[in-house]
C-alpha cells in the first residue's frame, strides 16, 4: 500500500531542518553509489533538492513541533554533493592505481565486477583517454568499474581528476539547483505519479492471480501423443 500524500510530505519536511544528518547522509550515499551501490545518484539529489525546496518554504512544510527552524541552504547542498562524488569517485580511482597492478587483486576484480564490465570499460578507455572519465560520469551501469580502470590503466591523476570534475561541475551542482528551484512541481509529479503507479500495481497483480488460478484449475495440458503406429 502506497503512502499518502501527508505522510509523503511529512517524511521530507521532518529532514527539511536537519542539515547536519541530512549533509552527513548524502555524503555516505555518494560515497556507497561510487562504490557500487545500485541506487542511482540521482535519487540522493533529487530528495537533497525537495528538502531544500521545503526548508525555503516553511509556511507551508513547517518544521514539526519541537524542531528548531534551520533550513538546508542550496550552495551548502551544491557543494555537499560535489565534494561527496568527487572524493568517492577519487577513492574508487587510487584503489585501482594503487593495486590493480597486483595479479592477485586484479583477479578479485574481475571475479567481483564481471569481465564484460571491466572490458566495456577498458574499450572507452583506450578510444576516449581524455573523456572516458567524464563518459564513466554519466554511465551508473559502468560507474565504479570504470573508474577503477582508470586507475588500474595508468590515467594520470590530473586527467582524471579534471575530466570527471568538471563532468561532476557541470552536472551535481545544476541538478541540486533545479530540484530545489522546482521542488513543487516534483512534489505535485510524484503525487500523480503514485496514484498512477497504484493502478498499474493492482491491474499487473490482477493479471498474474487471474493466471495462477486459471493454471490450477484447468491444470497444464499433456503434450498429444502421436500414434506412429
Amino acid at each position: 500500500m502506497f503512502p499518502s500524500d501527508a505522510h509523503i510530505m511529512q517524511f521530507f519536511a521532518q529532514y527539511a531542518h536537519s542539515p547536519a544528518l541530512i549533509y552527513s547522509i548524502v555524503a555516505a550515499m555518494m560515497f556507497l553509489s561510487s562504490f557500487g551501490l545500485p541506487l542511482p545518484e540521482e535519487v540522493t539529489i533529487l530528495a537533497l533538492g525537495i528538502m531544500v525546496h521545503m526548508g525555503k518554504h516553511p509556511e507551508q512544510y513547517p518544521p514539526p513541533p519541537g524542531v528548531t527552524y534551520q533550513p538546508l541552504h542550496v550552495f551548502t547542498a551544491m557543494a555537499v554533493c560535489f565534494f561527496s562524488i568527487m572524493i568517492s569517485d577519487y577513492i574508487v580511482y587510487f584503489i585501482g592505481k594503487k593495486f590493480g597492478a597486483s595479479p592477485i587483486v586484479h583477479k578479485l576484480f574481475r571475479r567481483f565486477l564481471g569481465e564484460n564490465s571491466l572490458e566495456r570499460s577498458r574499450t572507452m578507455i583506450h578510444k576516449h583517454r581524455f573523456l572516458v572519465p567524464a563518459i564513466f560520469r554519466f554511465t551508473p551501469g559502468i560507474r565504479f568499474p570504470g573508474h577503477l580502470s582508470c586507475g588500474m590503466m595508468g590515467i594520470s591523476t590530473f586527467t582524471f581528476l579534471l575530466a570527471d570534475g568538471l563532468a561532476a561541475l557541470i552536472s551535481v551542482p545544476t541538478q541540486v539547483y533545479v530540484f530545489a528551484k522546482y521542488g513543487e512541481v516534483i512534489l505535485s509529479t510524484i503525487k500523480e505519479i503514485k496514484h498512477y503507479a497504484l493502478i498499474i500495481t493492482a491491474v499487473t497483480l490482477a493479471i498474474y492471480l487471474t493466471y495462477k488460478l486459471k493454471q490450477k484449475i484447468f491444470g497444464k495440458k499433456e503434450p498429444a501423443v502421436i500414434d506412429q503406429a
